[in-house]
C-alpha cells in the first residue's frame, strides 16, 4: 500500500472522528434543550393553572358576597300559636279556626350582613376567604376582600317602626312622631357606594400566582315607589272610576279567611234557604252568586226581591259567632301587609252594589232598617276598592267618595225608580283630609331619588331604545337598578330583586312574572306611560307610570303588586283592571336592599410572585 493511500485513509478517519464528535455534541445539546423545553412548558402550564385558579378565587369570593346580600338580616321571629301548636281552641269561640299567634321564635341578627349594610361598619370591612380544594384537588386559594372609598348615596333605608326587631337593631328603626323630639335620628342601612378590592393567591404543584382586581360596589334600596299603597294617585285632579271593571284587593285569601267565608256561606244558606253549594272550595262562589242575583234582579226590575234579600242579610249582620271569628282572624293577620288607597285630589267611585261587608257595616251602623233609606248600588259598573269582609281594615287616604243608588226599604212599600244619591263614604278608615293633615307625606315615596339619582347609581345603564325579554330558560336577571333613557319594551319571566326604570314609555309586550316567591320587581316610567299590547296581561310587579296605563277597551290587566301614578286617566286604561297588593313590595327588615358588584373591572393586574399580599398598593 502506497503512502498516498495511507494518507487518504488517515484523513477520512480524522474527518469521521470530527463528525462523530460534532454529532455527539449536538445530540447532548438536543437532549438538554428538549429537557429544558419540557421543564419550561411544564412550569408554564403550572403557572397557567395557578393563574386561572387565582381568577377562580375572585369569582368565588364575589359569589360568596352576593349570597351574603341575599340572606335575611334577622333569622327567626316567626309567629307561633299559643301552646306551640296550631290546634283549635275555645279561645276562637269554638268556631274551628286557628288561634291567634301570641309568641315568636327567638330572633338572631345576621352580623355578617349587618356589617355590609351599616356604612360605618362597611368602611372598616375586610374578609379573608379560603377555598382549599374548591376548584382543583390539592390547590390552595386565599382571597382577601377589602372595601375602600365608601361614600353615602341616596338609596338607604330604615327598619319600619312597626316591625319587631332585636335590641341590637333598634338604632336602625324609624322613629314614630312621638319619639322624634330630641331623640337621635335612626342610623341608615344600605345607601352607599365604593370600591371592592379582591386579592387572590393561588398555589398548585409548587407554583404561586397573585391576581388583584378592583370592582365597583353599590348597596342600595330597590323598594318600588309607593310601597305601602295598592293605589296612589298623586295629582290633585278629580278622577272617576265609573264604567268598566276596576278592582283593588289587599290580600291573597289565606286559609283562615277561606274558612270564614265558608262559615258565612253556610249561614247565608241557612237563613235564605238558597240552593247553593256547601263545598268549601266553592264558598266564594256562593257569595259571588248572591251578589249577582241582587244585581241581576235590579237590572230586571225585580227590586222587591232584591230588597228582600238585603233585608234578610241585614237581620243577621250582628251574628256574634261570625263577629268573634272575624276579630280573631284579623288579629292573626299582620296589618302592615295591607295596602292603602290614596289620592291627593278627589276620587269618585261608582259601585254596582254594596259589597257584602259594606252591607253588614251599613246596617250595623244604622242599627235599624225601618226609617233609613240604604244606598244600594249603581248599575252597569263593577268597581271595588277593598277585599270583601275587610273594608273597615283598609285605610283610604284623601277625598274618596262612593256613589250608590237609593232604593226604598221593603217595609216602606213598593219601590219607585232608584235615585242617585250624593257621594258618601261608609268605611271607618276613610280619612278625607289626610293630605292637609300630613303635607309631608304628599309625595310618592321613593320616587324623588329615582328621578334625581337613578341613572347615577344604576347597575346597568342604557342610552338607547332597549328591549328586555325574558324566557323560562333565560329569565331577566335583576340586581339593583336597570335604567334606560329612551323607550323600553318589556316582557317575560324575571328572577332576582330590582327596579327597571325608564325616562319615557314602557311597552308591555307580554306577561311579566316572577320565577319564585322571593323575586321582586318595580317597573317605573318617570315621564311617560305604560302601553299594553296583549289582550290579556299579567304583571307581577310594583308599577309607577306618570300617565298611568294605556290600553284598549277590550283589554284586561291583572296586577300583583301596586299601581302609582301622577294622573290616573281611567278613560285611557284597559276596561278590565284588577290589582292585588303584594306585601313583598314593602321593605320588610330591609330585605329590598341589594348589593351589586360591577361586571367590569376598574383595574386588573397580576402581582409579582415574591410580593406579599399586604404590600400590594391600592390603585
Amino acid at each position: 500500500m502506497t503512502m498516498p493511500m495511507l494518507r487518504a485513509r488517515g484523513s477520512a478517519l480524522y474527518i469521521l472522528l470530527i463528525v462523530i464528535t460534532i454529532l455527539f455534541i449536538l445530540g447532548v445539546s438536543l437532549v438538554q434543550m428538549v429537557g429544558f423545553g419540557t421543564t419550561q412548558i411544564k412550569k408554564l402550564g403550572q403557572n397557567t393553572y395557578s393563574h386561572y385558579l387565582a381568577e377562580a378565587g375572585i369569582h368565588l369570593a364575589i359569589q360568596k358576597l352576593e349570597k351574603t346580600f341575599e340572606m335575611p338580616l334577622v333569622k327567626g321571629g316567626q309567629p307561633r300559636p299559643a301552646g306551640g301548636s296550631t290546634s283549635n281552641s275555645a279561645a276562637a269561640g269554638g268556631s274551628g279556626f286557628p288561634e291567634v299567634a301570641v309568641s315568636r321564635e327567638p330572633m338572631e341578627v345576621n352580623k355578617e350582613l349587618l356589617e355590609l349594610l351599616d356604612i360605618d361598619r362597611a368602611r372598616e370591612w375586610s374578609r379573608t376567604y379560603d377555598f382549599g380544594n374548591a376548584v382543583v384537588k390539592g390547590s390552595k386559594i386565599r382571597v382577601t376582600a377589602e372595601l375602600f372609598g365608601v361614600q353615602k348615596n341616596e338609596f338607604s333605608s330604615y327598619i319600619d317602626r312597626v316591625e319587631v326587631v332585636p335590641q341590637a337593631l333598634e338604632q336602625y328603626r324609624e322613629k314614630s312622631s312621638d319619639d322624634e323630639g330630641g331623640a337621635a335620628p335612626p342610623a341608615p342601612l344600605g345607601g352607599w357606594s365604593g370600591r371592592l378590592k379582591l386579592t387572590s393567591v393561588a398555589e398548585l404543584y409548587g407554583t404561586r400566582s397573585i391576581v388583584e382586581v378592583v370592582k365597583g360596589i353599590k348597596v342600595i334600596d330597590c323598594t318600588p315607589p309607593a310601597p305601602d299603597h295598592t293605589l296612589f294617585v298623586h295629582s290633585n285632579k278629580t278622577e272617576y272610576l265609573k264604567e268598566g271593571k276596576f278592582i283593588l284587593s289587599n290580600l291573597t285569601l289565606p286559609d283562615v279567611i277561606q274558612d270564614l267565608l265558608f262559615e258565612l256561606g253556610n249561614k247565608i244558606n241557612e237563613m235564605l234557604r238558597l240552593q247553593l253549594s256547601d263545598a268549601k272550595t266553592e264558598s266564594l262562589g256562593n257569595l259571588s252568586k248572591i251578589n249577582d242575583m241582587l244585581t241581576n234582579k235590579l237590572d230586571e226590575g225585580k227590586m222587591s226581591d232584591a230588597l228582600k234579600l238585603v233585608y234578610e242579610l241585614a237581620q243577621h249582620a250582628n251574628d256574634e259567632k261570625i263577629k268573634d271569628t272575624v276579630d280573631n282572624i284579623i288579629l292573626s293577620l299582620n296589618p302592615r301587609d295591607w295596602g292603602r288607597v290614596r289620592t291627593n285630589g278627589v276620587l269618585h267611585v261608582y259601585l254596582p252594589f254594596f259589597a257584602a261587608d259594606d252591607i253588614i257595616n251599613y246596617f250595623a251602623d244604622t242599627s235599624i232598617f225601618g226609617h233609613q233609606r240604604p244606598e244600594i248600588g249603581y248599575l252597569y259598573n263593577d268597581n271595588r276598592l277593598h277585599d270583601p269582609y275587610l273594608s273597615v281594615y283598609t285605610h283610604f287616604e284623601g277625598y274618596i267618595y262612593k256613589n250608590y243608588r237609593r232604593l226604598n226599604p221593603l217595609i216602606l212599600g213598593p219601590t219607585k225608580e232608584p235615585q242617585v244619591v250624593p257621594p258618601q263614604r261608609y268605611t271607618i278608615n276613610t280619612r278625607m283630609n289626610y293630605v292637609k293633615r300630613y303635607p309631608e307625606r304628599e309625595a310618592v315615596r321613593n320616587l324623588k331619588r329615582l328621578i334625581e339619582h337613578g341613572a347615577k347609581f344604576a347597575h346597568v345603564l342604557y342610552k338607547e331604545k332597549k328591549k328586555l325579554v325574558g324566557t323560562p330558560t333565560q329569565p331577566l336577571d335583576l340586581s339593583g337598578i336597570t335604567y334606560c333613557t329612551e323607550d323600553l319594551v318589556l316582557s317575560g319571566p324575571y328572577q332576582g330583586r330590582g327596579l327597571i326604570v325608564t325616562e319615557k314609555n314602557i311597552t308591555i309586550a307580554g306577561d311579566v312574572t316572577a320565577m319564585s316567591a322571593s323575586d321582586m320587581l318595580g317597573i317605573v316610567s318617570l315621564q311617560g306611560q305604560i302601553l299594553l299590547r296583549p289582550t290579556y296581561t299579567k304583571i307581577q310587579a310594583g308599577i309607577y307610570s306618570f300617565e298611568s296605563l294605556a290600553g284598549l277597551k277590550n283589554q284586561q290587566i291583572d296586577i300583583e303588586g301596586n299601581l302609582a301614578c301622577e294622573n290616573l286617566n281611567r278613560e285611557k286604561m284597559p276596561r278590565y283592571l284588577s290589582c292585588r297588593f303584594d306585601p313583598d313590595l314593602k321593605n320588610h327588615m330591609v330585605d329590598n336592599i341589594v348589593g351589586t358588584i360591577s361586571r367590569r373591572d376598574i383595574s386588573y393586574r397580576e402581582l409579582p410572585v415574591g410580593q406579599d399580599i399586604d404590600e400590594a398598593d391600592e390603585p
